[in-house]
């Protein structure tokens, strides 16, 4: 079909931009340079124009509701459907896409793409809070049932969705996500203003990027420093980069302990400028993560030229290769053996940055939407 009209549900560019909004982000802006003729639902409104900032107050609104509704999830649900559509009715769109989860159910046929990032609601449900538990559970099997394609970001987590007997292997296509060019190395000099905000010595600290929350493995983290600084004279710095998660309470004792050491600064969420200046200033990028369905964070860092210490588990091998050094999440040993590791050894910090650039060229958000424009295309 010619110029199809492709409605894509951009709801998660409402708020700062992480994970899967980072990611519906990248492939709205690709995809519309592939169909000039796209439409964007933004959950309580549509439009034929890409945002790339947060709404006014949306988050701060998202969590009053949460706060005082009953069943905050299952009742938003509902109201986005109807204006979903509404949207299908009026705009009558040629294909859907869903990049987070659960597509709406539609009083329409429409053909439906639906991307799933990962099962940690099924993997870890200690992870999460009750009602998104009961979102997942109710919408999550109807979801997939409903859509035509079922795209994953990683081998991994197709297979765990054949495994658990979610959805068939022929269903099922895998896109790996992308890096925007913007991720390269960063000089000395364009380091300085990042140096100078938040005091910090070019290639003189370890970088954490992600949200603070159990499943990124920030208590172990934490727990291998501590002993890291012990066993060492000239401690590198450990820096954290990403807003508060959810049951954060987890690791609050050692994040007091290790932020009165000195040498643990914590910056909040990053704007994306400031993001690629600190993954390209840091000496090395570390991400113990238990559970990913793909982790952008230790690829965006090796295309900055970053050394990387990951975690062994789930989809991280998948993506990073032999491009960084793998350890035991739930051992805060290997953890602080691979601190020492890259504190000391110059030669294998080079010897990753190398590799670490290589295998990150094989990633872009052209290349995964030209993929996903394949898909577009046979299921029109």
């Amino acid at each position: 079909m010619e110029n199809p009209k492709i409605l894509i549900d951009t709801t998660p560019l409402l708020k700062d931009l992480s994970g899967v909004g980072y990611v519906t982000y990248q492939y709205a802006k690709e995809l519309q340079k592939i169909y000039p003729n796209t439409l964007y639902y933004y959950a309580w409104f549509y439009s034929n124009k890409l945002r790339q900032r947060a709404l006014g107050n949306y988050e701060k609104a998202v969590n009053l509701a949460k706060k005082y509704l009953p069943r905050p999830y299952i009742l938003t649900h509902s109201a986005k459907t109807a204006i979903f559509n509404y949207t299908l009715f009026k705009e009558k769109p040629d294909i859907f896409i869903q990049p987070n989860y659960i597509s709406f159910p539609t009083f329409f046929d429409i053909p439906t793409i639906t991307f799933i990032h990962d099962l940690s609601h099924i993997r870890y449900k200690e992870y999460h809070p009750k009602e998104r538990m009961e979102y997942f559970e109710k919408y999550l099997p109807k979801s997939i049932e409903k859509s035509t394609k079922i795209v994953t970001i990683s081998e991994f987590t197709k297979q765990e969705l054949i495994n658990l007997n979610l959805c068939d292997e022929e269903k099922i296509e895998v896109i790996y996500n992308g890096i925007d060019p913007k991720f390269r190395p960063t000089t000395q000099s364009e380091f300085v203003s990042v140096a100078q905000k938040h005091n910090l010595q070019y290639q003189n600290y370890f970088l954490f990027v992600g949200t603070l929350e159990p499943r990124k493995n920030l208590r172990n983290l934490l727990a291998a420093y501590l002993q890291y600084l012990k066993t060492t004279n000239h401690p590198t710095p450990l820096v954290l980069a990403g807003g508060i998660g959810w049951r954060s309470e987890h690791f609050d004792d050692l994040l007091q302990k290790a932020s009165n050491s000195g040498y643990v600064k914590r910056l909040g969420y990053v704007s994306e400028e400031e993001l690629i200046a600190l993954y390209g200033g840091a000496k090395a990028f570390i991400f113990p993560s238990f559970y990913e369905g793909f982790g952008l964070p230790p690829l965006e860092a090796m295309a900055c030229g970053t050394p990387v210490i990951a975690s062994n588990s789930s989809s991280i091998p998948e993506v990073i290769g032999d491009a960084g050094l793998l350890i035991d999440p739930h051992d805060t040993k290997q953890i602080r053996q691979a601190l020492h590791q890259m504190d000391e050894d110059t030669v294998l910090r080079k010897e990753l940055a190398v590799k670490g650039l290589i295998r990150a060229k094989q990633f872009s958000w052209e290349s995964a939407a030209q993929k996903l424009s394949n898909i577009i295309e046979k299921n029109i």
